[in-house]
């Protein structure tokens, strides 16, 4: 397998772990709001960062690390999120294991 294609194979993958996380991230949104206000905003901003994530991955490889970085953060943030949100605790807990994902992918691509 050459580079090129090895890392096109990494990028894929981890704009799947993206996906997953973006479609666990709406998922917990709906019960969120009716909890925290506050969290529901800053999950709301996550969507949009996540969403920008993907297209900067697929066309920037120096931006992987930095990527990564910042999905370990909201990883931190939503495991927290979890124990303040108790209705919604397992939905974060999934979001939390979803971005923890994502990030070691980056890391080790």
């Amino acid at each position: 397998m050459t580079n090129s294609v090895a890392m096109n194979s990494q990028v894929a993958s981890s704009r799947a772990d993206l996906e997953f996380a973006e479609s666990a991230l709406r998922d917990v949104l709906a019960g969120v709001q009716h909890e925290s206000k506050a969290d529901a905003t800053l999950l709301n901003h996550m969507l949009a960062h996540l969403v920008n994530m993907g297209e900067a991955i697929s066309t920037s490889p120096e931006r992987h690390d930095n990527v990564a970085k910042r999905l370990g953060d909201f990883a931190m943030t939503t495991s927290r999120m979890a124990t303040r949100n108790p209705d919604s605790a397992p939905k974060l807990t999934r979001l939390t294991e979803h971005l923890r994902t994502a990030s070691e992918r980056l890391k080790s691509s």
